[in-house]
């Protein structure tokens, strides 16, 4: 009996994790300066760890479910389902210990950055993604004058 040819299926979790990293360093700047014009240096430089944080959330998430993913499907459940309550901890740690070793750190606005970057993020990579599975044609590869074909990356529509 034949066993079945592995499938080669692209990086989705990394491609969407490097997209939601290059769209937080694109505002970055922006809650940055309101930050700091609201609550001073100390507000700044917390939003930027906020943003910071998320992004490396961001991408552990993606490297997470990319390993689980070539486990099983039971692994991918656990690890989605676990992987974010361990990760909402991690981040929690990391609030709480940033306001207890260092005396600049705005916890308020350290929070609210975290808060906000990661819905405001999800829902702006939800709009890219909702928009690709709707109409296939207009996938960011094709707009975006990138001549390389879908076929030519092993992606299958």
């Amino acid at each position: 009996m034949d066993t079945p040819a592995a499938v080669a299926t692209p990086a989705v979790e990394r491609s969407i994790a490097l997209d939601l990293a290059r769209r937080a360093l694109i505002i970055a700047p922006a809650v940055v300066l309101v930050a700091g014009l609201v609550r001073g240096v100390d507000g700044a430089a917390s939003a930027a760890v906020g943003v910071g944080l998320a992004i490396v959330n961001f991408l552990a998430t993606a490297a997470g479910l990319a390993w689980a993913s070539r486990r099983s499907s039971t692994t991918l459940a656990a690890m989605a389902m676990g992987g974010f309550v361990v990760r909402m901890g991690i981040l929690l740690g990391a609030m709480l210990l940033a306001d207890a070793l260092f005396g600049w750190v705005d916890v308020l606005v350290l929070g609210i950055t975290l808060f906000a970057a990661h819905l405001g993020l999800l829902f702006w990579e939800l709009r890219s993604v909702s928009l690709t599975l709707a109409a296939p044609g207009l996938r960011r590869d094709r707009v975006s004058g990138d001549t390389v074909s879908t076929e030519a990356k092993g992606v299958s529509e």
